[in-house]
Order: structure tokens, then sequence, then C-alpha cells
């Protein structure tokens, strides 16, 4: 019989690779935009969509027994991923007010 983990593993691999749909439809929407100012938003939402497709391979490593490559590798390197897209947002979301303040 097969272990509890194992059932974890596979429904958060198949809601994170479901989930990575969204962001996917939300860059190609994107991509057909004519301004320029989307670009930081594109690279916000291609970070987020690393981290989550990242975790998606994390858990199917986990699945298939790979735990040195799922914690010792993808773990780490998904807390980057999250790391940069959060620090990419805050420095857009500055750099954003800033802009408005100096037009008022």
């Amino acid at each position: 019989m097969l272990q509890p983990q194992y059932y974890y593993n596979l429904i958060d691999a198949l809601v994170y690779f479901i989930a990575a749909t969204i962001p996917i439809y939300f860059i190609l929407k994107l991509r057909n935009t004519k301004y320029s100012s989307r670009k930081h938003l594109t690279n916000i939402i291609v970070l987020l969509l690393s981290f989550i497709l990242i975790q998606g391979i994390y858990h199917a490593a986990g699945l298939a027994g790979f735990r040195l490559l799922a914690k010792g590798i993808l773990e780490p390197l998904s807390i980057v991923a999250l790391l940069s897209f959060a620090g990419i947002y805050f420095l857009c979301i500055s750099r954003k007010r800033r802009m408005t303040e100096l037009k008022t």
C-alpha cells in the first residue's frame, strides 16, 4: 500500500501544474500588447511562473523518490525564484509610486 505522502505529492504536483496555466495565459495576453510599460509586468509574471513550475517539479521529484534533487536543488531554487519575484515586484511598485509623486 502506498504511503499518504505519495498522495500528497501527487495532488500538490497536479495543483501546481494546473495553477501554472493562469500565469501562462497572462504572459500570452501581454505579449500581444503594444505598450512597452507592460514589459515589467511580464517579467514579474515570468518569475512567478518559474516559482510555480519549480514547485510542481519539486513535488513530482518527491513523488518519484528523488529526495536529493527535490530537497537539495529544487527547494533552494524555488526560494531564490520567490525572493527575486518579491524583490522585483517591490522595485516596480516603488518606482511607480515615485513616478506618481513626481507628477503631482
